[in-house]
């Protein structure tokens, strides 16, 4: 099989099964960026991204021999991503509640920023008080945004969050107007018109 930048991903999950290595080289680097970008979009901490990242492709390698087309490809893989972020969140929820010996002795988790206005409103660099507005945003809004940014429909969000395609919508409209309201809260320098 000839393996180029046109082949369909069902050609390529297919001949992967047939065991071409090189099928799944091109699935992986068809999708990498997108998938990385959206981890490290949703995680906010580069090495849980690169975890999340390396733990999803593992996944992929043993869940696709059982890979059902119902759908697009890339929508499969970055739910697979995004559940294994959530899981993620959980065991590290866990951990803190297990060491927790009072709330004085609780830090912030490692990598996360604070989303304080006072702090972002300070910094006066534009890509700045945009990525902080987006981190702001409740899970599931910023979840939609992040991935509309990765190009992907409503239809394949909604397969991804397993939810109807309005209630993508809707998180998306509120995503928008929430991002409206912290942007120019965060904003009090000047730096949107």
């Amino acid at each position: 099989m000839t393996i180029d930048d046109e082949t369909p991903d069902i050609a390529l999950i297919h001949a992967y099964s047939l065991g071409d290595d090189k099928a799944f080289e091109a699935l992986y680097h068809r999708y990498r960026r997108q998938l990385y970008g959206f981890l490290r979009n949703l995680s906010g901490n580069p090495s849980v991204a690169d975890e999340i990242f390396e733990e999803t492709w593992v996944k992929v390698i043993d869940k696709l021999p059982s890979y059902r087309d119902n759908g697009k490809f890339s929508a499969w893989l970055f739910r697979i991503g995004r559940n294994l972020f959530i899981d993620h969140i959980r065991r590290e929820k866990h951990l803190a509640g297990a060491l927790r010996l009072d709330d004085e002795e609780v830090q912030e988790i490692p990598g996360r920023e604070s989303l304080e206005p006072a702090e972002s409103a300070s910094n006066n660099d534009l890509a700045q008080v945009l990525t902080q507005a987006v981190r702001a945003l409740p899970e599931d809004q910023r979840e939609v945004f992040l991935l509309r940014q990765q190009d992907l429909s409503f239809k394949e969000i909604a397969q991804i969050q397993n939810c109807p395609v309005n209630t993508a919508l809707g998180r998306m409209q509120y995503a928008l107007k929430n991002l409206r309201k912290v942007i120019q809260d965060i904003d009090d320098g000047g730096l949107i018109q």
